[in-house]
């Protein structure tokens, strides 16, 4: 993926039609953040990635494991993936 030239104003549509307002504009400006990340070294997401997990374990007190399970359980479904979020990063 070139995330340079990608537009993800599609998704960020969509992240507003499917959540709450201030969620869902959470969820962008992570979104932004992410994307800058990962136009200046598409490998540089898997360490902020497990930074950020780091980091919500110390803040819940728990293990990064933990942080994942549980928002695991919470993340749309393949199928929803795979019909609704994926196309929109191509």
């Amino acid at each position: 993926m070139d995330w340079a030239d990608a537009d993800a104003e599609l998704l960020f549509e969509t992240i507003r039609e499917r959540g709450p307002a201030a969620d869902a504009e959470r969820v962008i400006w992570a979104f932004e953040r992410a994307l800058a990340i990962a136009r200046i070294d598409p490998m540089l997401v898997d360490h902020m990635l497990v930074a950020c997990v780091c980091l919500r374990a110390v803040e819940e007190g728990t293990s990064p494991r933990t942080i994942l399970e549980h928002r695991f359980r919470r993340a749309v479904s393949d199928a929803d993936w795979d019909d609704q979020f994926a196309p929109l990063f191509a």
